[in-house]
């Protein structure tokens, strides 16, 4: 059911929502369900998770079942929302990942047709020939 256009699922409190999604990750996790834990990071809400945590995790879901290695970052993370649910703060914004800069050749400088830039060693020879003279 909506009222004014928003989902009854979304009016509630959205940290609250965000550590529910959490404890499933959790779950997951702990029951070495691959298949789970990348169903749930390809969910909207898994924007919200750093992308350290991201890399943590699908690296689990692809680790053998027999590993022993821990989700430490997520745990971490997990904690830190926990405390801030506890402290009555809000959901963190999205992660945006940044695009790079497309590299530039070696060599290539940028100058306006009318822009002449001397060399450093030319200044320093200028500086000096007024100096001497």
């Amino acid at each position: 059911m909506t009222r004014n256009g928003i989902p009854a699922r979304r009016r509630s409190n959205p940290l609250a929502n965000f550590l529910a999604y959490l404890e499933e990750i959790e779950n997951a996790v702990l029951a070495r369900q691959a298949l789970r834990i990348t169903a749930l990071l390809r969910k909207r809400t898994a924007t919200h998770l750093p992308r350290e945590v991201r890399e943590e995790l699908l690296t689990l879901s692809r680790a053998p079942r027999e590993s022993l290695r821990a989700p430490v970052r997520f745990l971490q993370f997990q904690h830190r929302m926990t405390q801030l649910a506890r402290a009555g703060e809000g959901l963190p914004t999205a992660q945006h990942e940044l695009p790079f800069e497309p590299a530039t050749f070696a060599g290539v400088v940028r100058l306006r047709p009318d822009e002449r830039r001397p060399a450093a060693a030319e200044l320093s020879d200028d500086a000096h020939l007024d100096d001497v003279g």
